[in-house]
């Protein structure tokens, strides 16, 4: 028996998630035959799993060619066809970076001209190039460009005002064959537009570096809805495949939704290594520090206003600054969610990352509040968090043991509730630089799986509404 082969082109160091790679090679065996193609994490204990819609048939000298968008995160593959197998191969995408800096001295009324290098991350010649500048903690889009052959593409624009413009540039979806590579975000860029290109500027804004790659080693943990049976999610959003915050959820049986991003200060929300990465600064501007909150949030999903919520996340504190962000995940009513409102929130987490324990907690539009402290310690560790919402009942839980519960009626507002993920500055002295990886989110519905018992009672108490 012939030992079977398998090979990928583009090879690792010249692709990024999502990409389109092409799998060649032998099952080791002549005839016509149809093979699939198996991955897993290579972590001890791991067992092959066949990749959905990932299989063909082989020449009649046992050949095979298949074509796949590359993975987020570091993953072997092997192609089977009964008891015959290839060798293995260790796909490891280069994740995806642009860095945009302004050329020059901004002068009201004058061009400037800003340009964006993606030469970090594999070339991808012609991808669009948008130019954004924030207005409040959104983006207003400005102008357009594409990737060159020298990866860098360039913008020309005329500032209006004095005082500080904040920029960023993103690298819009770029699709091919199969492949599918989801948008892109710089870090912001902070400019100070001058009345006279004699004027000394006022601050001075490094532009950020390439930040290291963060290997994410995503543990075998305990869940709610693996302890308790939950069953199919109505969404998934796990961000394996170099998805943008824009697409929609890879698995579930209400996939609709996107997640909207805002920043008011250094930070960025952007896809790294098949988790979502709240960033509060860049590698070399963030060690002296970082400014403002950021904010992840479900639009248009699978909200309700009864039923499961799970995500997984890890925040990691760097150098830099000298007050912890307060870090939520959050149910928030559809109703109150373009303004941001908290008052009838239900808190899955709140951390200060730099100290041991969390926060789980629900709030009433009457001011009446609960919550309860736990022990855990969140700083480079992930957790599983997750809510069930039933009319008479909630339950939180912390790797899937029931942690707290509370039935008073108040506490349940019977509204549509989707999800959000903050890291939430305070005054304005330089943050400590912080990234969340969170690692997925997911739904379930009501009345599925085993019944939810247990947990301690939380604390009642009371809020001031802000809004």
């Amino acid at each position: 028996m012939r030992a079977g082969t398998l090979s990928a082109s583009p090879g690792n160091g010249s692709f990024t998630a999502g990409q389109e790679i092409t799998l060649r090679g032998s099952i080791g065996a002549g005839g016509r035959r149809t093979v699939h193609l198996q991955s897993n994490l290579g972590r001890s204990g791991d067992v092959w799993r066949d990749v959905a819609g990932a299989r063909t048939r082989t020449t009649a000298g046992g050949r095979f060619t298949l074509r796949v968008p590359a993975h987020s995160s570091h993953i072997v593959y092997r192609v089977v066809s009964g008891s015959r197998r290839t060798s293995t191969w260790t796909s490891d995408a280069v994740h995806q970076e642009v860095v945009l800096t302004a050329r020059g001295s901004a002068v009201a009324g004058q061009p400037l001209t800003l340009v964006a290098d993606t030469s970090a991350m594999p070339l991808l010649v012609g991808r669009a190039l948008t130019l954004q500048q924030r207005v409040g903690a959104s983006w207003t889009s400005l102008a357009s460009s594409a990737v060159g052959s020298d990866g860098t593409g360039s913008f020309t624009v005329t500032p209006s005002a004095t005082g500080p413009a904040v920029y960023r540039v993103r690298q819009e979806d770029f699709d091919q064959g199969v492949g599918h590579v989801g948008w892109f975000p710089s870090y912001p860029v902070y400019v100070d537009v001058r009345r006279t290109a004699r004027e000394r500027p006022s601050t001075r804004v490094a532009a950020p570096a390439p930040e290291p790659v963060l290997r994410r080693s995503a543990p075998h943990q305990s869940t709610a809805a693996g302890s308790l049976r939950w069953g199919k999610q109505l969404y998934d959003f796990d961000w394996e495949f170099g998805e943008s915050l824009s697409d929609r959820a890879a698995v579930g049986t209400r996939r609709r939704g996107s997640w909207t991003d805002a920043s008011d200060g250094t930070g960025r929300i952007a896809m790294r290594n098949g988790a979502m990465q709240l960033s509060s600064n860049s590698e070399g501007a963030g060690r002296a520090g970082s400014q403002g909150s950021l904010a992840a949030m479900l639009q248009g999903g699978a909200a309700q206003a009864y039923g499961r919520w799970e995500t997984r996340l890890m925040p990691m504190v760097q150098a830099g600054g000298s007050t912890d962000y307060v870090l939520k995940a959050e149910l928030i009513p559809l109703a109150d969610a373009a303004t941001g409102c908290d008052a009838r929130a239900i808190t899955l987490v709140e951390a200060r990352p730099s100290t041991s324990g969390i926060t789980i907690g629900a709030r009433a539009a009457t001011g009446q509040a609960w919550s309860r402290t736990l022990p855990v310690t969140t700083n480079q560790s992930f957790h599983a968090y997750a809510v069930d919402v039933t009319p008479r009942r909630i339950t939180w839980f912390v790797d899937g043991k029931a942690v707290g519960r509370v039935t008073d009626p108040a506490a349940i507002s019977g509204q549509s509730m989707t999800v959000r993920i903050s890291m939430q500055a305070s005054g304005t002295a330089p943050m400590r630089t912080t990234r969340t990886l969170v690692d997925w989110v997911r739904s379930y519905p009501a009345g599925t799986g085993q019944r939810t018992r247990g947990g301690t009672r939380l604390t009642p108490g009371t809020h001031t509404a802000t809004c």
